[in-house]
């Protein structure tokens, strides 16, 4: 028999209403009720000041495994989200070959099950190959283990394709999951439009880029009324679509990034392509109405969108001189802008989540009970992980405890992730997940630094 016990920590269960000191004890990979007795040599943990929550759940990676190793696998990548407390990850599909075959789904978790650490759910494609045209076989999907479908990084652009994905989808009991983004409005952006953009002298990217297609979309699910899920959502007038639509009666969830809520475009002008990323960070106003939504609840879960690239694709060689921390950058040469403009998307999320997150607890905009709803319940709703986010007895004991208090500093160096394209390097933050259990067994304990 194995047992832990999680002793004097903060319980925080927001399925079930808890939020107080008490022991958590695990036996034999399961969460055991109140009433059972401690077993003889149990390993007990002192977690008084710390949070004791169920698993994180991250509805938004991507691992780049198969087809980009230089970027991330599969280990590495959980690797990561052990470290960052998250005990699930759903990985999107925009792998090489494109996870829209059983065959593809079957390789990832089986590359998962080989590392033992934190639990994969693949994320199919819509459309083959993310072409945007035919949909894949949805039941075959779900079958191999598909939890959600997305072509994340590419959107639909052929309404007529996305209202069959919808519809089937919504028979399925499974969602879709949206990159809301009108290509048109995109193409040879390099980053937000607005006096960031102008002052490098690059292409901007307007808001209704995004805005026009949430528009479409949200008016689709009430046409149709199927359930839709909105990735990244990043702008004020996006949000406010959604506040209205949710209270129409639509049936839309939507996520937003540590990453969309901690900065705003003019980290670009410190950071360069470390920055860049789809949808691009935007103005002040618009990460204000993101924390406002946060906290009213019209944003219904945090993702990391966690986007693992190599310096070759984020065209360091070319743009890394060209950036600095505590030096703005002045107007770029047309070799640089295009050179910026054509750098991969995105940042690594998994590892500075918690600490981001909790710099909005720490201000008082989000209480400890919801953002472990919004880390926990809600993605473990959306994936239709019945049994995950919460702590109740009998299921799986996959549990993350948090310390609110530690303080530390980013240091991409030191991250268990493969790529270091990301502009938090030097950054303090207050507060990190130092224990990560899987069925029962620790995955990750930041007292040793170390995944097991």
């Amino acid at each position: 028999m194995s047992a832990i016990l999680l002793k004097d920590g903060r319980l925080l269960d927001p399925l079930r209403g808890i939020d107080r000191v008490a022991d958590l004890l695990l036996v034999d990979g399961k969460i055991a009720a109140a009433d059972v007795p401690t077993p003889e040599g149990a390993t007990t943990i002192d977690c008084r000041g710390l949070w004791v929550t169920p698993g994180l759940i991250d509805p938004h990676v991507h691992l780049r495994d198969p087809g980009f190793p230089q970027k991330e696998t599969i280990g590495t990548g959980l690797r990561a989200a052990a470290a960052g407390g998250f005990t699930t990850v759903a990985a999107m599909a925009n792998t090489s070959p494109v996870n829209d075959t059983p065959e593809i789904a079957a390789y990832m978790l089986e590359q998962a099950r080989g590392v033992k650490l934190s639990r994969l759910v693949p994320v199919s494609a819509v459309t083959k190959d993310l072409a945007g045209n035919e949909l894949v076989d949805f039941r075959n999907m779900m079958q191999a283990g598909a939890r959600m479908f997305s072509d994340d990084g590419i959107p639909i652009d052929d309404p007529a394709v996305l209202k069959r994905a919808l519809r089937i989808a919504a028979d399925s009991g499974l969602a879709v999951s949206l990159h809301e983004e009108d290509r048109a409005l995109t193409a040879d952006g390099a980053m937000n439009a607005g006096t960031a953009a102008e002052q490098l002298g690059v292409k901007g990217i307007p808001p209704s880029a995004e805005t026009s297609r949430v528009r479409r979309d949200l008016a689709l699910a009430a046409e149709i009324e199927a359930p839709l899920h909105i990735a990244h959502i990043s702008t004020a007038e996006a949000v406010a679509m959604v506040r209205d639509a949710r209270a129409k009666g639509v049936a839309v969830t939507c996520e937003v990034t540590p990453h969309h809520f901690s900065l705003i475009d003019e980290a670009v002008l410190e950071f360069g392509p470390d920055a860049r990323m789809a949808p691009p960070l935007r103005r002040r106003e618009d990460r204000s109405a993101l924390e406002s939504a946060i906290a009213d609840g019209t944003i219904t879960m945090i993702a990391t969108d966690h986007a693992p690239h190599d310096p070759v694709s984020k065209k360091m060689d070319q743009l890394g001189p060209l950036f600095h921390r505590g030096h703005r950058a002045s107007h770029l040469a047309a070799h640089a802008s295009c050179a910026l403009a054509s750098a991969a998307n995105g940042i690594v999320g998994l590892e500075t989540a918690v600490g981001l997150t909790l710099q909005l607890v720490h201000r008082g905009l989000l209480k400890p009970i919801r953002m472990v709803e919004m880390m926990s319940v809600n993605p473990a709703r959306l994936l239709r992980l019945d049994t995950a986010g919460t702590l109740s007895a009998g299921i799986a004991a996959d549990v993350t405890v948090i310390d609110p208090d530690c303080e530390w500093t980013v240091d991409a160096n030191r991250f268990h992730s493969k790529s270091r394209n990301m502009p938090y390097t030097g950054m303090k933050l207050k507060g990190k997940a130092i224990l990560t259990i899987v069925d029962g067994a620790i995955v990750f304990d930041a007292r040793r630094e170390e995944t097991h």
